[in-house]
């Protein structure tokens, strides 16, 4: 089922408290649910997506913020009990910008950030408790073969071919 909610979304709401407010909401036993959130100054643009699925008991409900020009945002997987285990974040030109595992509310494991060209910057390990273990900055070169081959030019504007 598809709902589109009633109040309109701003940045200070977290994935978790959307998880937590779409989980209130009534819908059929063992069905996904699929609620939209629109923009609270532009209702024409899409904000944020929650789907919900129930696979043999288990639930999952994963969480889409996008940003105006329509691009992903970030992308958040969380558990049944409303708590992230998985977190993607993006550019506002669609180029990743940092993904990880949490744990019980903490950074867990390995997380990798990225610059706006999508090359690696910055890689940190974390203990199961949630402090920084180890960090490595990588300065990223400006030319590879996924710049090269790339349809947009570092700059970020796409390449015209003359004619």
């Amino acid at each position: 089922m598809l709902h589109i909610l009633p109040w309109g979304y701003d940045s200070t709401m977290t994935a978790e408290s959307l998880a937590k407010c779409a989980d209130t909401l009534p819908g059929h036993f063992l069905d996904a649910k699929m609620y939209n959130l629109l923009y609270k100054n532009d209702t024409t643009k899409l904000a944020v997506k929650i789907d919900e699925a129930v696979y043999l008991f288990h639930k999952k409900i994963t969480v889409y913020v996008y940003w105006k020009n329509g691009n992903k945002k970030s992308y958040t997987l969380l558990n049944k009990h409303c708590e992230k285990y998985w977190e993607f974040d993006f550019h506002e030109n669609d180029a990743p910008a940092a993904c990880g595992r949490y744990k019980k509310g903490h950074k867990k494991g390995r997380w990798v950030y990225f610059n706006t060209q999508g090359l690696k910057v910055k890689v940190e390990r974390y203990a199961h408790d949630g402090t920084l273990k180890k960090t490595k900055n990588f300065d990223p070169p400006k030319k590879t073969l996924r710049t090269t081959f790339n349809v947009r030019h570092l700059s970020g504007t796409p390449y015209i071919i003359a004619q």
